[in-house]
Order: structure tokens, then sequence, then C-alpha cells
């Protein structure tokens, strides 16, 4: 579980799972600070993290030698859904077999089959 406290500034929010906490804010255009990441930018971050750390988690289980890898997400809210675009740079020096092995475990992304998946809403007393 996420909680938030409001900051002093005008939007600035401290979030915090109980053992670490980040802040979050509006862009100066909107009326914050622009002294964090913004709530669409943390939902960006958390399929780009998690996309990233199933590669690697794969690659591990596998015995593939994956170096540095790359991911990005970026989310475009439309009137009747929205959609994540992502991208994945992996290192040259990997097989094509590898290579699509890899790329091919981006589907078992806990993050991306959550949000693959009708989400509702319910406020808690």
């Amino acid at each position: 579980m996420i909680t938030t406290k409001s900051g002093k500034a005008n939007f600035l929010t401290e979030f915090t799972d109980g053992t670490h906490t980040g802040v979050c804010d509006a862009p100066e255009s909107k009326g914050g600070g622009d002294a964090g990441f913004t709530p669409l930018g943390l939902l960006e971050a958390s399929l780009a993290a998690c996309l990233n750390m199933t590669l690697r988690v794969y690659a591990q289980a596998h015995d593939i030698e994956l170096g540095s890898v790359e991911t990005s997400a970026t989310l475009t809210p439309g009137e009747t859904g929205s959609t994540f675009e992502y991208s994945v740079k992996l290192p040259d020096t990997l097989s094509d077999r590898d290579r699509k092995r890899v790329l091919a475990a981006l589907k078992g992304c806990p993050i991306h089959g959550l949000l693959n998946k009708p989400i509702t809403f319910a406020l808690k007393d």
C-alpha cells in the first residue's frame, strides 16, 4: 500500500510504502513546483521499470548474458482509452536467438499484465 501526504508547496506530495519514500509534484505550468515526478510519470516509470526487471530476471534464470538494458514507456491518454508505448534497447552483443527469447519474456511483466486488464476503483471508508 502507498500512502501520500501533502507537502508544504502547492502540489508537492510525499509518498511512502512504509519503508521507502519519494515525492511527486505538478509541473510549473500546472501550478506546481516541478520538484518531482508527475503522477503520470510515476505510472510510466512503473511499467518501464517492471519491463526492465522482467527482462533481467528472465535472462538470469536462463543463463543469458544480458548486460545493460534500457526500457522506456510513454502513456498517451485518449477519450476512449489510453495507450502505453514502450521500447527496449538490448546490447548489440546479444544473439538473435537470445534477443527473441528475452523480448518474448516481456509478456510476463506483472505491471504489463495488470494494466492490460480492466481496472475498477473502489473508495474505502
